[in-house]
This record gives C-alpha cells, sequence and structure tokens, in this order.
C-alpha cells in the first residue's frame, strides 16, 4: 500500500521570519484643515518573527512627517483663521500579525495571503525645533494682525498609539517577498497639530472702525488620529530540514556523498586480477 504524504513534505521547509523595507504616503486628520488630507512622504522597516504558518510578532520603525493648512480647507471658518503646522515623528510599534490564509515561502499553492495587524506604538519627535509654540502659525499677511494670543503649549515628550493595520503579501521567490499595506493609528493624544479642542487662539485685527478680535478654536473631533500607505519588499528568513533541492544543472550535498562513498566501496583495478579458487 501506497499514499501521498504531502503534508510532510510542506514541513521540509520553516518560515522563521522575516526583514522588511517600505515606503508611502501619511497624513493627519485633526485640527488644522479637518476637512483636508494633505499626504507626506514616510519610509520605515521591520522585523518580523514567525512563530507559525499563519501568526507572528512584528517591530515596526517609520519616519513619518504630517502637517496641514487651514487656507486650503472648504470651511470659511477655518480659511479664516489661517494656522499650519509641520512635524516630523520617529514612530516605533510592536504588532501581531495574523496571515488569512497559509502562507507557505517556495511553494506555488500558498505564496499569496491578505494580512491583519494589531498592537501598540509610540511617537517622539525627531527635530527638536520644531517642539512647542513655534510650530504652530499663522499665515495671514502682518499688516492685518495687530497680535496673536496662542494656547498655553508645552515641549512633547511623546505620544502613545494603537496602530490597525490590513495588507496583501505575495512571494516571488523562495526567499524574497512584495507586499502593501495601509495602517491607521489612534493616537491618545489632541496635540499631534499643538492644538487641542480646548484651547482658544484669539485674534485682534484693526479695522477702519477700529479694532475686531476673533477667537477661535479647534474642532470638536476628539483625539488626533493619521494613517499611512505604503509598499515595500521582505526577505524571509527560512530553515530547510533534509535534502534541500538546488536548481537544475547543481548536485545536492547528499548526492555527492552518496557518489563518493560508492566510488570509494568500488574494487579497483588489482583486485579485479584476482584468480577464483577451483
Amino acid at each position: 500500500m501506497t499514499h501521498i504524504a504531502q503534508a510532510q513534505h510542506l514541513q521540509l521547509l520553516e518560515n522563521r521570519g522575516e526583514f522588511g523595507i517600505f515606503a508611502g504616503q501619511s497624513s493627519y486628520r485633526g485640527d488644522i484643515a479637518p476637512d483636508i488630507f494633505k499626504f507626506n512622504n514616510n519610509f520605515g522597516a521591520y522585523y518580523k518573527k514567525q512563530y507559525n504558518d499563519y501568526a507572528g510578532f512584528r517591530l515596526n520603525y517609520e519616519q513619518i512627517q504630517i502637517g496641514n493648512n487651514d487656507t486650503v480647507s472648504s470651511n470659511r471658518y477655518v480659511r479664516r483663521r489661517g494656522f499650519f503646522f509641520s512635524r516630523n515623528f520617529h514612530d516605533v510599534s510592536l504588532t501581531g500579525e495574523f496571515y488569512f490564509t497559509r502562507f507557505l515561502p517556495g511553494n506555488k499553492a500558498y505564496r499569496f495571503t491578505p494580512y491583519l495587524g494589531i498592537g501598540a506604538g509610540y511617537l517622539f519627535e525627531s527635530n527638536a525645533s520644531s517642539f512647542g509654540i513655534d510650530s504652530l502659525s499663522s499665515i495671514l499677511g502682518p499688516l492685518k494682525i495687530d497680535s496673536v494670543v496662542f494656547p498655553n503649549l508645552s515641549a512633547s515628550k511623546g505620544i502613545f498609539h494603537f496602530p490597525v493595520q490590513i495588507g496583501f503579501k505575495y512571494n516571488l521567490t523562495r526567499r524574497w517577498n512584495v507586499f502593501a499595506e495601509a495602517m491607521y493609528r489612534f493616537a491618545l493624544s489632541d496635540e499631534l497639530d499643538f492644538f487641542s479642542d480646548g484651547q482658544l487662539l484669539v485674534h485682534t485685527q484693526k479695522v477702519a472702525t477700529g479694532t475686531s478680535v476673533y477667537n477661535y478654536q479647534g474642532s470638536r473631533s476628539g483625539k488626533d488620529q493619521f494613517f499611512s500607505v505604503k509598499g515595500g519588499i521582505s526577505y524571509n528568513l527560512i530553515k530547510i530540514y533534509g535534502e534541500e533541492k538546488f536548481k537544475p544543472g547543481k548536485r545536492s550535498k547528499l548526492s555527492s556523498r552518496k557518489a563518493q562513498e560508492s566510488s570509494e566501496n568500488k574494487p579497483g583495478f588489482f583486485s579485479r586480477l584476482k584468480f577464483k579458487r577451483k
């Protein structure tokens, strides 16, 4: 009796993890021009530890720039406020990543899968000069502004967030993959733009009839949020058990060892000259 033992063959290759690099775009959603998505470049890398064919933990690093400008908003109130900001962040996060289908590098039947990632992360400023009040600025003409009272802002020490990520991965060869993914971050802060909902900004403007005072505040949108989309390549860290199959035309180590043993056991020329006993 014989039968096909395909499941045992699949276990000859173990996917232990991967390294990856990526680049893409990021956008913020908060109090400055809340109806506009402004995209900025981002890039990063990650290391993933794979525990089985479906799940693993991933350590991510991403360089992120966010910013926006009130004057591009379609809201008249926001355009009149006329504020803008720009910030650069380092983002470090740890996520659990789960494949929806079985993913086996080098196997054509299991070379594509969508995946989901959920975890926790930390944002910290990448440029100390952008701390504080100088990063929240008015672009209104100086002749129109008599004085601007900014909110009381302090330097940020870092922001915690919870990322949710979804992506798609395709295995090109045994070692290399391509992927595309999107990550949405729920930040535990309303001051990504230095402008919280409860803060009040006062513009005192000189007009022909005297002085007009305009009070502005952030939108009632709650905590700030932002997301990023990116694509990249990754390199699989795999271990092969048993005989590894090489490219056509190349002999494996096992076959070479068997050939060497057979040549050693083969009788030599002089041994063939022995006479048989009667």
